[in-house]
């Protein structure tokens, strides 16, 4: 019994949102994989903020039917979200390599590779950031590019005992740089507050690269500079390595994520390939 089929829509454009956004799952009268979306809900509601689902068989399908049954497995989850002000909702995370003497100054200064991607939160200056997202892998680098996944709930508890009372400073609004937006005609805050609450709880929104960090108060300077400290602390991020056509759904209020250095195919040259969706 299929849980996804890509027959019924065999004439929609990968393009053509309205048709999508009307699509389903296939499933029986009875709804037999009721008990594996309820198992996977609670898990990204609840705890641990993650699933992995393996996994759409990419290799027998084409580029086309991959996007769609992504999409539409990611709609049992949170309704779409444009990414950008054009209104597209699926963005091809194709991150192709890049001769280490074009890395910038600053990520020299870190230590870090270009393609090292530190731990954050999706639109985290944005007016509604996503409630979640949803990742497909299309196709896996030639070696590393790991996953990188960070507990808030744990990153705070670790700012709170090496710097008791600097994480109510991270309730306080932050700056924006504005001059770091990846699409300048996108609508950001001028600050937000890492932390927040609301009705679903705790919420977490960081990106240190879009941070006016000459700007902050030193109270919220040192609670930043922790918040970098806790995670680089061995045995806060998990790694996970995905395989073509896992799909990793992410709490992207209660879980970071970023993504380690990798070595792309260079024969045939194939870089890596994520399909992302914002959920809501």
């Amino acid at each position: 019994m299929p849980l996804l089929d890509p027959a019924p829509l065999a004439e929609v454009s990968a393009y053509d949102w309205a048709a999508i956004v009307r699509s389903d799952l296939v499933l029986d009268a009875e709804d037999a994989h009721a008990g594996f979306f309820a198992r996977v809900e609670q898990a990204l509601a609840r705890g641990p903020g993650f699933a992995l689902l393996s996994r759409i068989p990419v290799e027998t399908l084409s580029f086309r039917e991959a996007r769609l049954l992504h999409i539409i497995m990611a709609k049992r989850f949170g309704r779409l979200r444009p990414q950008d002000v054009s209104g597209s909702y699926l963005c091809d995370v194709v991150d192709p390599d890049m001769p280490d003497h074009m890395q910038s100054d600053e990520q020299v200064a870190l230590g870090r590779r270009w393609n090292d991607l530190p731990c954050h939160t999706d639109h985290a200056f944005g007016r509604d950031p996503p409630r979640r997202l949803a990742f497909l892998c299309f196709r896996a680098a030639e070696a590393g590019g790991a996953v990188r996944l960070a507990s808030a709930a744990t990153l705070l508890a670790r700012v709170a005992k090496m710097a008791p009372g600097l994480v109510e400073d991270l309730r306080r609004p932050v700056p924006f740089d504005v001059t770091r937006q990846i699409d300048p005609a996108d609508e950001a805050l001028d600050a937000v507050a890492i932390l927040d609450s609301d009705a679903d709880g705790t919420r977490f929104r960081y990106l240190y690269h879009q941070i006016a960090y000459a700007r902050l108060e030193p109270r919220q300077r040192e609670a930043v500079g922790a918040l970098e400290m806790a995670l680089a602390e061995p045995g806060l991020i998990a790694e996970l390595m995905l395989s073509p056509g896992d799909v990793l759904l992410i709490n992207n209020g209660i879980v970071l994520h970023g993504r380690g250095a990798y070595r792309n195919r260079q024969v045939p040259r194939t870089p890596r390939h994520h399909l992302r969706l914002w959920l809501i």
